[in-house]
């Protein structure tokens, strides 16, 4: 049987790449953001109208238990920037009380539609919106027109675990009155309640002044579960219709079948660890291997799929290709290999060939296992919301496990 020669030489290609460690940051956005020029009247304190203050309890509570009942929401409007910058961006949200989220986040000029599904969050932008962002991977370069799964940092707020309707009414009943009366105020034309609530100088809620009351703007100083960190916002708030919630939910479940198991993961940054190795055998079986890590600049949480795509090379014998996935825990390492077979036939006359071989690291954002529990979910959160019934998030996600291994 002819033994195979194996080609150890450093080579410039995907090899030996080493991707530029960029910072990332996961910390909470700056929430000492001054957002006062956003409050109504364009900075200055809207005069009152002259209807008489009204308890402020009875509203508050009452636009707290719509908004729980709400099949979604629908938020538009400013959100402190995320991942340390400065500034505020645009953002224009659904989310469904499952909390799938579809929409829009802005920052300056550049726009990027946004997805999330399973407390997975991802963006799909043009090039310039990335070049904003402090990224660098091997793959990052087939970000750009895709959906990659993305740390809420980047936007500043977690929409699923925030903006869903029982969590954000969690979120604002934990806060509480800060005073006993409710002024009427003129916002943009439409009367509201204004209540001010506990826990900042500049958090409040604006609510219908007709029952049933609904929230109709806020304005929060730390948008977070009790404890946590988040980010300084001004949201108006609608209530969708159900043509406008099952849209949501067709639509994830079409990204999530179709094209969310192809994503990328911007949530670290990472590199191979050393050279890739090639050990080729008599008969023509060659394995290339690796460790990924986790090269971000502080501390990530979570993890993600790594994926590594090799080529074997030889003139005479031709190409031959594998790949393989490996879940990588953020701040840590993974080893990860494929092999492919010429399958050489046995011969009286031993022969030795030479194998170049390359090897890419990527990412995924979602596994296909995951995309299919995912989906169904989805599928089943719309029929219990279509039907009147409760459409909450599974108590546990999918796994983050690959589906599968390596193949030629």
């Amino acid at each position: 049987m002819a033994p195979v020669k194996s080609s150890r030489r450093r080579s410039n290609g995907p090899l030996t790449y080493a991707a530029m460690a960029a910072a990332v940051a996961l910390g909470a956005s700056g929430c000492s953001l001054d957002l006062s020029d956003l409050t109504p009247g364009g900075g200055e304190e809207p005069s009152a109208t002259e209807a008489a203050p009204v308890d402020a309890a009875p509203v508050f509570e009452g636009a707290l238990e719509q908004l729980r009942s709400a099949p979604a929401v629908a938020v538009q409007g400013k959100v402190a920037a995320g991942e340390g910058k400065e500034g505020v961006n645009d953002t224009a949200l659904t989310v469904t009380s499952a909390g799938t989220t579809q929409g829009t986040y802005k920052e300056g000029e550049n726009e990027a539609e946004v997805l999330e599904v399973d407390g997975r969050l991802f963006v799909n932008a043009a090039d310039e919106f990335w070049l904003d962002q402090s990224i660098a991977n091997p793959d990052s370069g087939e970000y750009a027109g895709s959906w990659v799964r993305v740390a809420p940092s980047m936007l500043g707020v977690d929409p699923g675990e925030v903006l869903a309707p029982d969590a954000l009414a969690d979120i604002l009943e934990g806060l509480g009155t800060a005073s006993a009366k409710a002024q009427l105020e003129d916002l943009d034309g439409t009367p509201g309640y204004r209540v001010d609530l506990e826990g900042g100088e500049k958090n409040r809620v604006w609510i219908s002044e007709e029952e049933p009351y609904r929230l109709l703007r806020m304005e929060i100083e730390n948008l977070a579960p009790e404890g946590e960190e988040g980010s300084r916002v001004q949201l108006d708030l609608t209530q969708p219709e159900q043509a406008d919630v099952d849209k949501v939910y067709d639509d994830a479940i079409t990204a999530t079948e179709e094209e969310l198991t192809s994503s990328r993961d911007a949530r670290i940054a990472l590199q191979w660890d050393g050279q890739l190795q090639l050990d080729c055998q008599t008969g023509g079986q060659c394995t290339i291997s690796g460790t990924a890590k986790d090269v971000s600049e502080g501390k990530g949480e979570g993890k993600v799929i790594v994926r590594l795509d090799a080529t074997f090379k030889n003139d005479e014998l031709g190409e031959k290709k594998c790949n393989a996935s490996e879940v990588l825990e953020a701040g840590g390492s993974v080893g990860i290999s494929c092999s492919a077979d010429y399958a050489l036939e046995p011969t009286e006359q031993p022969q030795e060939y030479e194998i170049n071989a390359s090897g890419l690291l990527s990412t995924r954002g979602l596994s296909k296992s995951a995309g299919e529990e995912i989906a169904k979910s989805l599928k089943e959160a719309k029929k219990a919301g279509a039907s009147g019934g409760e459409a909450s998030p599974e108590e546990e996600g999918a796994s983050e496990e690959p589906a599968g291994g390596g193949g030629n």
